[in-house]
């Protein structure tokens, strides 16, 4: 918290009608019948409180930030994101009662909000049960295969992963022939992206050309999954196969699942494949949650809507108007003016 002190005559008024004109949380004040005493306010922004959460998130510190994600939303009930964020992180800590009550009400404040929340917290538990397999699989509907990219070498060349990646996709292509196949990543080496160099790859082991879409301006998982979503839903395509390494497959699969899109089955590769083997318990699971919300678009931080230094000073006028009886039952009860 930042305290902001500021000597006035009767200042304790001042500190009440500043809380009134901003929404600033005011400190405890003394119990007294003196009317010329000097107090500190307390500005608490919900903003900061909500920066201060994400944090702890990254942190791996849940329990506190839901603490601070609940004072924010006693300042602002109606903030989307607050209450998308307390759905996803009670969900982390097994707390049934506070996520659905935080989902109900952001149906009400902001329906798709509160979709995008649902499928974070659906798609986190469904990746962090995928068992790695290197298996093709057949799948019902109209999915896409998805090949994730991985770096390419100084020349240009596709790394060893990368080929192992692609030849698993092209095992999915064959089990589901009618599919289309996205290539995706960017990252440009000696002229050339990812996607590029996937696809060619492709085409030069059998893959129809007309069948592969090509996704060549991300540098991220996130960014692969943002890019991907909006590239299939001009195709009104919502159901992916993914192909990817078996220690990045949890991941992508919860990062695709937080664009909207569905994640109806995956295959990996062989690489570390025994070591990623068992599905990730809740206390595992903090990374790929942090990245799924930036990935739905989720923000990290917000810019606080009272800077401290911006407190406003108010004249004696107002200050009689605003002060008035809710100072004398304050100062006769000692009480907080909020919390």
């Amino acid at each position: 918290m930042t305290r902001v002190k500021r000597r006035f005559r009767r200042t304790t008024v001042v500190v009440l009608a500043a809380s009134a004109i901003t929404g600033v949380v005011v400190g405890t004040l003394p119990s007294s019948s003196e009317h010329h005493l000097t107090t500190a306010a307390v500005s608490v922004d919900p903003a900061t409180l909500y920066n201060a959460a994400q944090q702890k998130f990254s942190a791996g510190d849940v329990p506190a930030g839901l603490t601070d994600l609940q004072q924010a939303l006693t300042l602002s009930p109606a903030d989307g994101q607050s209450l998308a964020l307390q759905a996803i992180w009670a969900d982390q800590v097994s707390d049934t009662a506070v996520g659905k009550v935080a989902v109900n009400r952001l149906s009400v404040i902001n329906p798709l909000l509160a979709k995008t929340a649902r499928s974070i917290i659906d798609g986190v538990t469904a990746a962090a049960a995928i068992v790695p397999s290197t298996e093709p699989t057949t799948v019902s509907g109209k999915p896409a295969i998805v090949i994730l990219g991985f770096g390419l070498s100084p020349q240009g060349k596709p790394a060893p992963e990368l080929i192992k990646r692609l030849a698993a996709g092209k095992a999915e292509a064959a089990a589901i022939p009618t599919a289309p196949i996205v290539v995706t990543g960017g990252k440009p080496q000696n002229g050339v992206t990812e996607a590029a160099v996937m696809k060619k790859w492709l085409t030069d082991n059998g893959i129809d050309a007309s069948r592969i879409l090509t996704e060549d301006s991300s540098v991220s998982t996130v960014a692969n999954a943002q890019n991907t979503a909006k590239l299939l839903a001009a195709r009104g395509i919502s159901d992916v196969v993914l192909a990817t390494s078996p220690n990045h497959i949890r991941r992508a699969a919860a990062d695709f699942a937080a664009t909207g899109l569905r994640v109806v089955q995956s295959i990996t590769t062989d690489t570390d494949l025994a070591k990623n083997a068992t599905p990730l318990p809740k206390d595992k699971q903090t990374g790929i949650r942090v990245e799924a919300t930036r990935t739905a678009g989720i923000p990290a931080s917000r810019t606080p809507l009272l800077p401290s230094d911006q407190l406003p000073d108010v004249g004696p006028g107002l200050i009689d108007d605003i002060g008035g009886k809710i100072l004398k039952q304050l100062l006769e009860s000692g009480s907080s003016g909020g919390q």
